[in-house]
């Protein structure tokens, strides 16, 4: 796989997309039905590229977000006196920190050693992996 190929995040580019999508159907009944009473469908058509658009933009644009934060897992620790485990990771400076997450996390985001994260809130690791 190539560097290139590796560095690029699609977490939220085609859920977003699909959200615009949603809103463009909504927002279409509604534009048809004011200026096409008898033909509700040509509102639908003029909006659901628009809302896809939109939606489109918003999406990149917190991809790309997190490719600026993006991180790499390199430890993870099971401690036995909590429930949580410490998913220790190096960032594009090479700086380690750490981080606690639940373990519904962990089970929910299938963070691996070697995965990509990054920190979408404070405190708040997401898996840039798709599996």
């Amino acid at each position: 796989m190539s560097n290139n190929k590796k560095k690029k995040v699609e977490k939220y580019t085609a859920l977003y997309m699909s959200l615009g999508m949603c809103f463009g159907v909504s927002g279409g009944l509604i534009f048809g039905n004011l200026i096409f009473p008898d033909n509700m469908s040509i509102g639908m058509v003029m909006t659901i590229p628009v809302g896809m658009c939109i939606g489109l933009v918003i999406g990149a644009a917190k991809d790309k977000r997190l490719a600026e934060k993006m991180m790499e897992i390199i430890k993870i620790e099971f401690p036995k006196t909590t429930g949580n485990v410490i998913i220790i990771v190096k960032d594009h400076s090479g700086e380690e920190k750490q981080y606690e997450v639940s373990e519904k996390k962990m089970k929910e985001e299938k963070f691996e050693e070697g995965d990509r994260v990054a920190e979408e809130t404070v405190g708040n690791l997401v898996s840039l992996e798709s599996k």
